[in-house]
C-alpha cells in the first residue's frame, strides 16, 4: 500500500532533452507528435524546424528533431529509456520507426 508520506517525499524532477525520430512518410507527422505527447511523464513536445533533416527525408521516411520535457522520479536516462520503450513497444505508435534520445542534451529544468 502506498502511504501519503511516501508520495510527498518523492520529488518530481523536470528534464528536457532533444530526441531524433524517424517516421514513416505514409503516416501523418502531427499524429505521431500528438501520440508522443500522450505518453506518460511527457510534459511538452516541441518540433524543431531543421533543413538538414528535411534533406535526409525521402518518399519512405521522414526525420524530425523534438525538444521534449519530461518528468522523472529516477535517473533521467532511465526515464527517457522508459518513454522510448513505451513509444516503440508498449503502446506502439503507428508510423514511429525510431526514437533516438540525444543523451548529451539532458538538462534539469526544475524540481517539484
Amino acid at each position: 500500500m502506498i502511504k501519503l508520506s511516501n508520495i510527498l517525499l518523492e520529488a518530481l524532477i523536470l528534464y528536457k532533452i532533444e530526441v531524433l525520430i524517424k517516421t514513416s512518410a505514409e503516416e501523418n507527422q502531427v499524429f505521431v507528435y500528438n501520440e508522443i505527447r500522450g505518453i506518460k511523464d511527457v510534459v511538452v513536445v516541441t518540433v524543431e524546424q531543421n533543413d538538414f533533416l528535411k534533406t535526409k527525408s525521402n518518399d519512405k521516411h521522414q526525420y524530425a528533431l523534438l525538444k521534449m520535457k519530461y518528468l522523472a522520479l529516477k535517473e533521467p536516462k532511465a526515464a527517457i529509456n522508459g518513454i522510448k520503450t513505451d513509444a516503440l513497444m508498449t503502446n506502439k505508435i503507428p508510423g514511429l520507426l525510431q526514437f533516438i534520445p540525444r543523451f548529451n542534451t539532458i538538462e534539469k529544468v526544475g524540481e517539484y
